[in-house]
């Protein structure tokens, strides 16, 4: 097999014009969450190992991004896993020349076909994750084989990663673990070079036990049906008190008299289709949604996000509402998204000060589009500034995104700037949008779309832009209807004048 020189590149965060693969993990120490009810704190403990989990690390690059080899190969990797579980996916790293990849395969060492999965190419460079339609359970001890077929070679490499028996994230790689063998079709790749790690991986699961639910209130009888709860017809929030007005952190989030009936400390999953949580505060963790079509109302987030991709797989279907989104004491220019990647609808909702607002993205994880209604969203300066480029809503490979009647406000201060109020560009692998009132302030330029769609009374607060109100690809917007406005006391726009688009920016 032929090389290039050994060349770097940094992994991508999804962020302005970087992007992170998700691969979502718990701790392999004691895992402990905290439920304080009504002044009765009742704790749980896990042994568990993770539930979901790899082979390499989630930041792992390879040093050359696109080896000149255009030959049809098949490419993997051979691995011994050191505990019983179940292969959920299989990943590899697409390099920058990589094409008209749609098959991947998990083998058992004789070379049985033990899963195959077809699925549509891609050109997006970084980790994919494709899901298998029935987990495959893997036996301790014993060796396989996790590959995919690059039909045009020029697939990313590193040399000299797997030269001797090693032991990485509990599997097994014995020397020569990468493996490959030329071919127009898939088949068994057992021939090795240079110790090369080819960047193929797995999702794996070791456990069953979702994370146990939040215990009942004192005196709830142990049948009472705890939180969360499937409801085949949850309730729709109350309807805003001023209807046609822009959201301020005043009106949005959650009620103003409400208080938390249970609250968590830590993390919390949720594993059942069509749950419904409400009246929770969670404190510094992340809400995993591991199932379709569930409901988060009346949420206190403090320190807390949620994440409805936690095995690469898109949860569709996430309602959130009337709920609020408060950051931890300190924050950093590494915090990811409060809301991602896709698949949801955030209606209601106030996200106030934390550094990653929302993201429209995962459709290499199946995730669908994203709505956004009656919601106020500000995003803030993290305490430690770093490489920040924050943004209030952006689109890294995401599906159709709709808004509706929302403010989103990107703050910044002297040495720590921000992207944009609205990040949506053309050079992300987004979809299309339909917007239709949008009130937005801060950033280089508050609002930025490179993709197809409708934009309806979009106001655009006077001198809140360090270059200009918008940069837009113009001749992709139709209809296109924006002006810039100055904020009452109330917080609602005054027309000063119109925004003509004409510009083909938006990347």
């Amino acid at each position: 097999m032929t090389h290039l020189p050994i060349r770097s590149r940094a992994s991508r965060r999804i962020r302005r014009a970087r992007h992170r693969r998700i691969r979502l993990r718990l701790s392999t120490a004691i895992v402990t969450a905290i439920a304080v009810v009504s002044g009765v704190t009742v704790a749980w403990a896990l042994n568990d190992t993770p539930s979901t989990d790899g082979i390499f690390a989630d930041d792992l690059a390879p040093r050359t991004a696109a080896d000149p080899d255009r030959r049809a190969v098949e490419l993997g990797v051979r691995f011994s896993p050191q505990e019983d579980g179940s292969v959920t996916a299989l990943q590899y790293y697409q390099g920058a020349r990589t094409r008209d990849v749609t098959t991947a395969t998990l083998w058992s060492a004789e070379g049985e076909v033990l899963a195959r999965v077809s699925f549509a190419a891609s050109r997006s460079v970084g980790w994919r994750t494709v899901p298998l339609e029935t987990s495959v359970p893997l036996t301790a001890g014993e060796t396989y084989v996790a590959s995919y077929h690059a039909p045009q070679g020029g697939y990313a490499v590193t040399e000299h990663d797997l030269t001797t028996r090693q032991v990485r994230n509990g599997f097994v790689l014995q020397a020569g673990a990468g493996v490959y063998h030329y071919g127009s079709h898939s088949r068994f790749p057992d021939d090795t070079y240079r110790g090369s790690n080819y960047l193929v991986d797995i999702v794996y699961d070791t456990s069953d036990a979702p994370l146990p639910p939040v215990p009942p209130l004192p005196g709830e009888s142990p049948s009472t049906t705890p939180t969360p709860t499937p409801s085949a017809t949850p309730t729709r929030p109350a309807e805003p008190s001023n209807p046609g007005a822009f959201p301020t952190r005043e009106s949005a989030g959650l009620p103003a008299d409400w208080k938390p009936v249970r609250e968590v400390s830590g993390d919390l999953r949720i594993t059942e289709a069509g749950a419904v949580v409400e009246d929770l505060r969670v404190t510094n963790g992340t809400i995993y949604v591991d199932a379709p079509n569930v409901t988060l109302r009346r949420i206190d987030a403090v320190g807390t996000n949620v994440v409805n991709d936690p095995r690469n797989v898109c949860r569709n279907g996430l309602v959130i509402e009337d709920s609020t989104f408060t950051p931890r004491s300190r924050t950093s220019d590494q915090d990811i998204f409060v809301i991602g990647p896709g698949g949801y609808t955030a209606r209601n909702i106030l996200v106030d000060g934390v550094p990653e607002g929302l993201r429209a993205a995962g459709d290499d994880y199946g995730c669908e589009g994203v709505t956004i209604e009656d919601s106020f969203i500000q995003v803030s300066p993290p305490t430690e500034c770093g490489d920040w480029h924050g943004d209030g809503v952006q689109g890294y490979y995401g599906g159709h995104l709709k808004v509706r009647n929302s403010t989103v406000i990107l703050e910044e201060r002297d040495g720590c700037w921000g992207t944009a109020a609205f990040f949506y560009p053309h050079s992300q692998g987004n979809t299309s949008l339909d917007v239709d009132g949008l009130l937005v302030a801060g950033g280089g330029y508050p609002f930025r779309n490179g993709m197809p769609g409708s934009v309806r009374n979009l106001n655009v607060v006077e001198g809140s832009w360090g270059y200009g109100p918008i940069d837009v690809k113009c001749s992709v917007v139709d209809p296109w209807q924006a002006q810039v406005v100055r904020l009452d006391s109330a917080g609602q726009p005054i027309p000063v004048k119109p925004i003509s688009c004409s510009m083909e920016g938006g990347r």
